[in-house]
């Protein structure tokens, strides 16, 4: 995952390192072989030309120093900005694999996945507004108020809850909270990210689009730690606009679209083809 240790650009700092490792190797060998050739020469003994001197001498001795010079550095000019280019496309401001620890282990694949419950109990505002909600931790107490897990701590709260339980100042022994108690927001770890000069509206997708969470955020029910799951670059939010279709009939803020469409003889109305693709619709 690019969000760990190992991450492409760790792998390519490797790699030149290698590189650096291997030339200085090159340059201690060469240095040894020419200190034994001098000795011998001032000893009288007769030295056997290198590899270099027999095989590699004669071929460069015949080619033009400018001419060489000038494609090393095109070569190497050429590859670091290669690198470069690859390393600013898919690198730089991308997330993907990010798997922060929260200050509350909470498993999705549990609460979503095996109980089912919707993703917009908690994140109530998705289908409302431009952005998808953290719950406070008043929507956890409405569960775990009374589910408190001791079957699986030995008749105890769970650890993870009496984290919850400290800072809405609740105890579960008498299922009371303390007025005295002093209370604290829960500081989750945000994960999914955009830049700033990206616009994302979650109800434009959710209620409008209809769009799964799924989509956006990969199998969040069968994940015990989130991660970011997609990239979210730009590339990818396109792709999906060119290819996802709108349900223009069971939709009346479309009647207009589907009436023009349907004129033309369409009956299939992609994203892009209803302004998706419009530098101002995400970049305003």
């Amino acid at each position: 995952m690019s969000g760990s240790f190992y991450s492409n650009s760790t792998f390519w700092a490797i790699v030149v390192l290698a590189i650096v490792l291997l030339l200085i190797a090159a340059l201690m060998v060469w240095v040894l072989r020419h200190i034994t050739s001098l000795m011998r020469e001032r000893s009288g003994e007769p030295v056997e030309p290198s590899f270099y001197e027999r095989k590699i001498k004669p071929v460069t001795a015949e080619w033009n120093p400018t001419i060489v010079t000038l494609i090393v550095i095109g070569v190497m000019v050429l590859s670091l900005g290669a690198y470069g280019f690859d390393y600013g496309v898919t690198e730089v401001g991308v997330q993907q694999g990010y798997e922060p620890d929260q200050p509350i282990n909470f498993p999705h694949d549990k609460h979503a996945g095996q109980m089912g419950i919707d993703c917009q109990y908690c994140h109530s505002t998705a289908g409302k507004s431009k952005n998808a909600s953290i719950p406070s931790a008043n929507t956890c107490m409405n569960c775990h108020k009374g589910a408190q897990l001791r079957e699986d701590n030995g008749g105890e709260p769970s650890p993870e809850l009496m984290k919850l339980y400290a800072a809405v100042g609740f105890d579960p022994e008498t299922s009371t909270y303390d007025p005295n108690a002093e209370t604290y927001p829960v500081k989750w770890v945000r994960i999914h990210n955009l830049p700033d000069l990206s616009y994302f509206n979650h109800s434009q997708h959710v209620t409008v689009g209809k769009v799964e969470c799924q989509v956006c955020h990969g199998p969040i029910e069968e994940m015990e730690k989130v991660y970011q799951y997609s990239s979210l670059q730009m590339g990818w939010c396109i792709n999906c606009h060119r290819q996802r279709g709108i349900d223009v009939k069971n939709n009346k803020y479309y009647e207009d679209v589907h009436k023009e469409m349907k004129d033309k003889g369409k009956h299939y109305v992609t994203v892009a083809e209803n302004g998706g693709l419009e530098c101002s619709k995400c970049h305003y």
